[in-house]
């Protein structure tokens, strides 16, 4: 790819100067193309460039991807489905993510379930950006299916909080229904006010049991 171009295009915001920089960049990159198609219909006599096209093959099909949906987004103006875009070619598995107002992440949003003892009740590795508060209700059920069990107390990030979720929770019998933060007339459930903030201090201590056992991991 044109390293020129593309800085360009990074830096340029008027459309129709963009729509002509993607074109250049886009003949480019059906040079590329073409390249790639006529070298996969070449016989090697080495082991080592044998692996390589083998390589090739592997990443043609998401080089015309690429190729498909930034012609749709940049120069027909079509609005491409997140799950039809490729984030990443090596790891073409990554997903999207945007939280709020901060930078767009990519990787996978991963919800996790602790119990009281550390263990880890409950790991969901989710695809594409799905809201926070759509996490909560499937994690109870999993824990109840697989530990016969309902959990008297649950405390959670407040991203996970709305009004469905406490009624869903009291349906089931948890008592202390704590989000850390709250938004609106929405509170948390608690038996006292020492509970709730026992279950918050609590809750804190989570993320960094999760990164010592991480790096522990690494």
């Amino acid at each position: 790819m044109n390293t020129r171009i593309h800085i360009k295009i990074n830096n340029t915001k008027h459309p129709d100067k963009r729509v002509k920089l993607f074109i250049k960049q886009l003949v480019t990159f059906t040079k590329c193309i073409n390249q790639v198609a006529n070298t996969l219909k070449k016989n090697f006599d080495s082991i080592e460039a044998e692996v390589i096209k083998k390589m090739l093959l592997d990443f043609l099909p998401v080089m015309i991807q690429v190729y498909d949906f930034t012609y749709r987004k940049e120069i027909k103006g079509e609005k491409v489905p997140s799950e039809e875009k490729i984030f990443s070619i090596y790891e073409q598995h990554t997903d999207i993510i945007v939280k709020g107002s901060r930078d767009v992440c990519f990787g996978h949003k991963v919800s996790l379930a602790r119990g009281k003892s550390n263990l880890v009740l409950d790991c969901d590795i989710l695809r594409g950006n799905p809201a926070d508060t759509t996490f909560f209700q499937p994690t109870i059920k999993r824990i109840q299916t697989n530990y016969e069990k309902t959990p008297k107390n649950s405390v959670t990030d407040g991203v996970y909080a709305s009004t469905g979720n406490v009624e869903f929770a009291k349906k089931e019998g948890i008592v202390n229904i704590v989000f850390n933060k709250v938004v609106g007339s929405l509170k948390s459930i608690a038996s006292s006010k020492n509970m709730e903030t026992r279950l918050k201090k609590w809750r804190s201590g989570i993320e960094a049991v999760i990164i010592h056992k991480f790096h522990n991991n690494m």
